[in-house]
C-alpha cells in the first residue's frame, strides 16, 4: 500500500471544509428565508361564524357589519339578494356575477393579497377546485346552520353543502317538435344533425366541461350505447375509448360552440322563434319557460339523460361580515322552516331542492332519472388531459 502524501491529505481537508461551510450557508439560508405565511390557517377558529347563533343574533350582529360581498356563477342570487335585503332591512348586497374561471382566479388575487373582499361563495365547481385547493387553505369555508344539518338530502352535505342540484341535457323546442327528436347521444353525430345542435364551450361553460369529462370517463356505456342505436360494435383505432369518439364525432358534425347555456337557450327556445336547433343547455334554463321561452328537458336519454351538477354555497374565508354571510346562507336555503323566500330562485323547473323537507318545480325527482353524478375526483385528476384533447379538436 503507498503512503497517504501530504497532497492528498490536503485534499482531503479541503473537500472537508467546502462541505461544512456548504452546510452552514443552507443552514443559514433556511433561517433566515421568509417564512411562507398563510393567511386563513386560523380563521375560521378565530374569526369564523357561529352556528348555533339564532337568526335574530345574527342579524343584530350585521347591523354592525359592512356591505355583503357574494361572489356567484348564478344570476339567481340577484333575486335572493333583493328579497334577503327587504327581509333583513339596513343589511346591503352586492351580487358579484362571475364565470367560475373568473371566480377562481378572483379568490386566489385576495388571498395573495389578503385583501378578502368576498363573503359568500355561490359556485357549481365541476372542476372540483374547492374542495382540492380552495377548502384546505380557508379560501373557502363550510358553513352549515345547526338546524338545517338533519334536512339535507344524503350526498348534498358532504365536503360542501350544496344548495340544489341541475344538470347539463339536452334540450329542444316543444313548439317544433311534438315528441324528442333523439333518444341516444350517438344521433347528434348523424348527418342528419349536422349543424344543428348548440353548446357552450368547455373552457368557458365549467358545468359543460364536466358534462364533457364524464363522457370520457363512461366510455364503456357510450360503446353500449352506440352498439344499441347502430346494431354493430364501435370500431375504434388502438388507444381510443368510446367517450373520445363521441365527443370528436360531435364536434365534426359542425357543432355549434357558444360562450355560455344563456346563448344556447337563446338559439334553442327564444320567445316565438319555434326553433328546430337542439341545444346541450344546463337543465335550470327552463325556469325562463316563465316568461315565454319554449325549450323543454330530455329526461329519457340513453345512456343517461345528463351529469348532476350541484350548486354549493359557502362562506369565503376572511370575511369581514360573517353574521351577515351566515344569515345569508340561512337565506337562501329556506331558513329553518324551508319557507324563507331566499330559497325560491333555486326550485324553478330544471333544478332539484337538496332538502328533504322542500319540493322544487321541475316536477320529478333527480333520483328518479337516469343521471350520472358529477365524479369531481375523476375530473380533477384528468382536467389537463380532457382540455388538451378539447384544445386539440377545435385546432382541427
Amino acid at each position: 500500500m503507498k503512503p497517504i502524501t501530504s497532497r492528498y491529505i490536503h485534499i482531503a481537508v479541503t473537500i472537508t471544509l467546502l462541505l461544512t461551510l456548504a452546510a452552514l450557508i443552507t443552514a443559514y439560508r433556511a433561517r433566515n428565508a421568509p417564512v411562507q405565511r398563510d393567511p386563513l390557517a386560523d380563521w375560521p377558529a378565530i374569526a369564523g361564524p357561529d352556528e348555533m347563533k339564532t337568526p335574530e343574533e345574527l342579524y343584530a350582529a350585521a347591523l354592525d357589519e359592512g356591505i355583503l360581498i357574494v361572489y356567484t356563477t348564478s344570476t339567481r342570487a340577484i333575486d335572493v339578494a333583493a328579497s334577503f335585503e327587504k327581509r333583513y332591512p339596513g343589511l346591503i348586497v352586492k351580487v358579484e356575477h362571475l364565470r367560475e374561471f373568473e371566480m377562481y382566479d378572483a379568490l386566489l388575487r385576495n388571498y395573495d393579497s389578503e385583501s378578502f373582499a368576498c363573503d359568500v361563495i355561490i359556485s357549481a365547481d365541476a372542476r372540483a377546485i374547492m374542495e382540492n385547493e380552495f377548502l384546505p387553505k380557508n379560501i373557502a369555508v363550510k358553513y352549515v346552520p345547526h338546524d338545517m344539518r338533519d334536512l339535507i338530502l344524503p350526498g348534498n352535505n358532504e365536503e360542501l353543502l350544496m344548495l340544489a342540484g341541475e344538470a347539463p341535457m339536452l334540450q329542444y323546442n316543444e313548439q317544433y317538435y311534438a315528441a324528442p327528436p333523439v333518444n341516444n347521444w350517438w344521433e347528434l353525430t348523424e348527418e342528419k344533425w349536422r349543424g344543428m345542435v348548440y353548446m357552450p364551450s368547455p373552457t368557458r361553460s365549467v358545468t359543460t366541461f364536466g358534462f364533457m369529462n364524464m363522457i370520457l370517463k363512461q366510455s364503456g356505456e357510450m360503446a353500449a350505447a352506440y352498439e344499441d342505436l347502430f346494431g354493430v360494435p364501435l370500431e375504434l383505432e388502438e388507444g381510443e375509448t368510446a367517450g373520445r369518439e363521441f365527443i370528436r364525432r360531435l364536434a365534426s358534425n359542425d357543432l355549434l360552440i357558444v360562450n355560455s347555456s344563456d346563448e344556447a337557450a337563446e338559439f334553442v327556445g327564444a320567445p316565438g322563434s319555434s326553433s328546430p336547433y337542439l341545444g346541450i343547455v344546463i337543465s335550470s334554463k327552463t325556469r325562463l319557460r316563465d316568461i315565454g321561452y319554449e325549450m323543454v328537458n330530455h329526461f329519457d336519454m340513453e345512456p343517461f339523460c345528463g351529469v348532476y351538477t350541484p350548486i354549493s354555497v359557502m362562506m369565503a374565508g376572511g370575511s369581514k361580515n360573517v353574521n351577515a354571510a351566515a344569515l345569508f346562507i340561512r337565506w337562501i336555503l329556506g331558513e329553518a322552516d324551508g319557507q324563507g323566500e331566499g330559497y325560491e330562485p333555486y326550485l324553478q323547473s330544471g333544478a332539484w331542492s337538496v332538502r328533504s323537507d322542500v319540493r322544487d318545480d321541475t316536477g320529478v325527482r333527480s333520483e328518479e332519472l337516469n343521471l350520472r353524478y358529477l365524479d369531481k375526483a375523476y375530473i380533477y385528476a384528468s382536467y389537463d388531459d380532457a382540455l388538451t384533447f378539447w384544445e386539440e379538436l377545435m385546432e382541427r
